[in-house]
């Protein structure tokens, strides 16, 4: 009455393929399980892993030396521009320093003109210069 009776079949066919699957499905799980230990036990399997973990170590130390790399060189640029301003600030210091102990242009003029002549000018300045006269004879 109302395909009760072939509902009731068509669950049970169901219930039996699921049934069957689900055997299917164990025995495949079980068989690569099986497979994937043998062949991992294998030389081929055991080089493929160390080959893997190798590549997978060698990403790491990469990533590592890289991360290193970049923390070192942003070390050593903010050292070399601290040593680089501490040269500029000392050298404009030092600049800044013998400017001052020694005179400009314009105040070595002045004292060069302020100091006293040399001997040969002082001697012409004290004394006219005599000239022989001429008494007349021979």
């Amino acid at each position: 009455m109302f395909g009760l009776k072939q509902m009731h079949q068509k669950r049970e066919r169901l219930y039996l393929r699921t049934q069957v699957l689900e055997k299917r499905a164990k025995l495949s799980r079980v068989n690569a399980v099986d497979n994937i230990l043998d062949k991992a036990t294998s030389p081929t399997g055991l080089i493929a892993s160390f080959v893997l973990g190798a590549s997978t170590q060698l990403d790491i130390t990469r990533k590592a030396r890289k991360n290193l790399l970049n923390g070192a060189s942003r070390d050593v640029l903010s050292f070399l521009v601290a040593q680089v301003s501490a040269y500029v600030a000392n050298s404009t210091a030092q600049m800044n320093a013998s400017a001052e102990s020694t005179p400009s242009k314009g105040e070595e003029q002045t004292t060069a003109s302020q100091q006293p002549h040399s001997d040969e000018e002082n001697l012409s300045q004290e004394t006219p210069s005599a000239a022989p006269k001429d008494t007349g004879t021979l």
